[in-house]
């Protein structure tokens, strides 16, 4: 037994050292250093570095790189790649007709410059974002407001923001210098992650929503998955549980919160409304003085409106601030209060009420029990709060010297009613007339202020009560050990050097070291995630995890050199994809035969011909509707569409699904539901938004074919093109090739040809034309040939 314990010690020591050697050594944890650009043999092929770093591993392997690709098929690639839409027909013959010596250039300018842009690579963006319109997990409730961060995703993309400004903007985005309205929204990357709301234990449940925060900003943008040391040491990456609790405290510090967005679009669209809305304000001011006039304050009765005599309302002194006291009711209810007042002379008395009300609710009043108004507290002042209180006509009564009582009765509920006055009239006849002049305009006002545009609300993070965090012991927030300085990864450089401001979260200077430019993560993670989703696999083929047990980069000085560049011109997103769009890399073939790589390199992992790679879900369903012609290319930048969320039943979902049928805008503007998500985009293999998606799995499964035959919304858009067919008015030989060149980007071949032709004419003896183009139309719209991009 003692031999045993020996071994294991031993055995333990020697995993301790052998996990610190290759920690030590790991090449993600130095900073990225310049490398010589290497020389090669064919210079001919290389059209600037990158072309220089992947041609020499392939001739050191010697392996030669595929030729190029078709200028139809590399058209098709690029459109989809940074557009994620076909080509259109028009594009193509530009293409055909172009004269320049190099048109391929032109291209990839127009179409980094196209607004669909941010539409195809926010998307991407938001996979590691892990978007979602709902909280999912157990009620699954609506975010209303979360579209704000994917609109604000896709304007920065398309605007070419800065990367390491667009990271600061996700974390500190309400922290960065003031005029930086529009920054705010980022701050919702922290904010739309999945949350346990039915969790009782508040401080469970906060512990559990600060550590998928970190977990995803970590994967996110440094490629590691620091939710491991929440419990202990991470077992595999020099992250310390004390560094874990050092980020924590930056995020305890802090509180997911619904702010105002006051943008400058939103500024135009209300100084608009302002101009086509005019009110006059004096007025309303002018006839408000006459009524002040006809009132005589000598002798006015106020009073609190908690001095009742008899009542069977409750009285509220404990939430609206101090000496702020209401009435209300405790409950429905029928509700009433009365009071004893004593009138010093004969009268006119005009009676008002201070009282606050989201909604209605409407009551009776009694003089001397006598009813005298049956329709009094109709009035909302837009919230319960004392900043919402307005004082409130509740009628003229004639009162006679002496003792009266007045009773307000409400039901089944009561409005927050303050304090009361009763003030003497000069002239009843005057006072009546400037009351209906003003009850005029301010009809006038109610509807006015109904067409002002309201304020857009975001979901973002704002500084809390600062302070550090606590070591939770095994993970366990009940269970606190010592406590840890806010800070960052110790185990990373640049090192964590300098305080944190004490009156701040720290959230800034968490964005500001990780968008240093010795920061060994950040920039490579990001580049080598937009090399992957232009070829489909890394640099680094592990996206997400830039530790020791993710693989290592297939080509590092690339990796290296790319980084660097990225920093040095200014981290600007579209001139990397133009470096890559113009390689001899991405314009090589996909379809080859009979090349040494296949035997010595059948992986493709050191990139000697292009990779074909199939259409991600929303690609596919936008790439149908755009051939269809049922697609609106139009921004639809609103709140998504409104689908049923929260425990939906069968009739719940089925609804659901028409409304996503019925949504012709690109798929970037559908609801992302957490765990019921449109079952088109589930099928086709859209990522779970629960959690940072780097790399989408791709599956191969009987379903997707099923759904392709059987769908009757695929049907439909086989359809609308069949009928677009129609009109074209030629005969069959020439609509298929153009049918062709709509779908596929190029002309059909002889076979194919032979075969679609027949297939139509068999179609057309047991159908009309327009059905046995319909069926060839689905046909084509199912097959490789359109849901890959080659």
């Amino acid at each position: 037994m003692k031999r045993c314990y020996h071994l294991l010690t031993v055995f333990g020591c020697l995993v301790w050292m052998s996990r610190a050697f290759a920690n030590e050594g790991h090449w993600a944890w130095k900073p990225p250093e310049w490398p010589s650009i290497p020389t090669v043999v064919d210079t001919s092929w290389v059209r600037g570095p990158i072309d220089a770093f992947i041609l020499n591993q392939l001739e050191s392997r010697g392996l030669t790189p595929a030729p190029s690709a078709s200028p139809e098929t590399l058209l098709r690639r690029i459109w989809f790649d940074v557009l994620g839409l076909p080509p259109t027909e028009e594009a193509l013959e530009v293409m055909k007709r172009s004269t320049e010596a190099d048109p391929w250039v032109k291209v990839v300018d127009a179409l980094l410059a196209s607004p669909h842009y941010g539409e195809r690579w926010g998307r991407h963006w938001l996979d590691v974002a892990r978007y979602g319109d709902s909280n999912g997990g157990d009620e699954n409730h609506a975010y209303p407001h979360a579209y704000r961060y994917r609109n604000w995703v896709l304007e920065a993309l398309d605007r070419d923001m800065r990367f390491d400004r667009f990271l600061q903007a996700q974390l500190a985005g309400d922290l960065l210098p003031r005029g930086e309205t529009e920054s705010l929204a980022g701050t919702g990357f922290l904010a739309i992650g999945t949350k346990i709301l039915a969790e009782q234990d508040p401080i469970k449940k906060q512990a559990d929503t600060i550590d998928e925060q970190l977990d995803t900003l970590s994967r996110a943008f440094m490629g590691l998955s620091l939710g491991c040391a929440r419990c202990h040491d991470h077992k595999f990456d020099p992250i310390s549980d004390r560094d874990y609790y050092a980020m924590h405290g930056i995020l305890k510090s802090s509180e997911i919160v619904e702010r105002e967005f006051p943008t400058p679009a939103y500024q135009a669209v209300l100084d608009q409304w302002q101009r086509e809305h005019p009110f006059h304000q004096k007025a309303i001011e002018e006839i408000h003085a006459l009524l002040r006039e006809q009132v005589d304050s000598v002798g006015a009765i106020e009073w609190e409106a908690e001095s009742f005599d008899q009542g069977n309302v409750v009285i509220d002194h404990q939430h609206y601030g101090k000496g702020i006291g209401i009435i209300s009711d405790p409950g429905s209810q029928d509700n009433y209060v009365e009071y004893a007042l004593e009138v010093a002379r004969d009268g006119d008395y005009f009676l008002e009420v201070r009282m606050a009300a989201k909604v209605a609710r409407p009551g009776r009043l009694l003089w001397d029990g006598v009813l005298e108004e049956d329709a009094i507290l109709q009035t909302t002042t837009g919230g319960w709060m004392p900043e919402h209180q307005q004082w409130v006509r509740l009628g003229v009564k004639h009162l006679t010297k002496g003792a009266h009582r007045l009773r307000v009765e409400s039901k089944p509920l009561m409005s927050h009613l303050d304090r009361f006055r009763l003030r003497r009239l000069h002239e009843l006849e005057r006072f009546q007339a400037l009351q209906e002049q003003a009850e005029i305009w301010e009809a006038k006002r109610e509807s006015w202020m109904a067409e002002k545009p309201s304020v857009p609300m975001i979901m973002s993070m704002a500084d809390g009560e600062v302070g550090n965090a606590r070591v939770h012991v095994r993970g366990n927030p009940h269970q606190l050990g010592e406590e840890v300085p806010r800070g960052f990864l110790s185990g990373l450089t640049p090192a964590a050097a300098g305080l944190m401001e004490k009156d701040t979260s720290g959230r800034l200077e968490l964005a500001q070291w990780m968008t240093d430019p010795h920061h060994p993560l950040t920039a490579r993670v990001f580049v080598n995630r937009l090399w992957q989703w232009h070829f489909g696999r890394g640099l680094v083929p592990t996206p997400d995890n830039f530790g020791t047990t993710g693989q290592k980069p297939t080509h590092p000085a690339l990796l290296d050199w790319l980084t660097l560049d990225f920093i040095r011109h200014g981290w600007s997103i579209k001139r990397l994809h133009r470096q890559i769009l113009t390689s001899s890399v991405y314009q090589m073939s996909s379809q080859v035969e009979d090349h040494p790589g296949m035997t010595r390199d059948p992986a493709n992992q050191y990139y000697w011909k292009a990779q074909a790679q199939r259409m991600d879900a929303e690609s596919y369903r936008d790439a149908l509707m755009s051939v269809a012609g049922t697609l609106d290319p139009n921004r639809d930048r609103k709140a998504p569409v409104a689908v049923k969320s929260q425990d939906p039943s069968p009739q719940d979902l089925s609804q659901n699904r028409k409304t996503y049928e019925a949504f012709s805008h690109r798929s970037v503007y559908l609801p992302v539901v957490r765990s019921h998500l449109y079952d088109f985009l589930t099928l086709m293999d859209f990522p779970n938004a629960t959690t940072p998606v780097g790399m989408r799995s791709e599956t191969t499964v009987p379903t997707q074919a099923l759904l392709m035959l059987n769908s009757e919304w695929i049907q439909a858009q086989a359809a609308a093109l069949a009928q677009q067919v129609g009109e074209w008015g030629e005969n069959d030989r020439e609509c298929l090739a153009r049918l062709y060149r709509r779908c596929y980007s190029r002309d059909p071949n002889p076979e194919e040809q032979k075969h679609c032709l027949e297939l139509l004419r068999t179609m057309q003896q047991e159908k009309n034309s327009e059905e046995a183009w319909s069926i060839l139309c689905h046909t084509l719209l199912m097959a490789d040939g359109f849901l890959y991009v080659r």
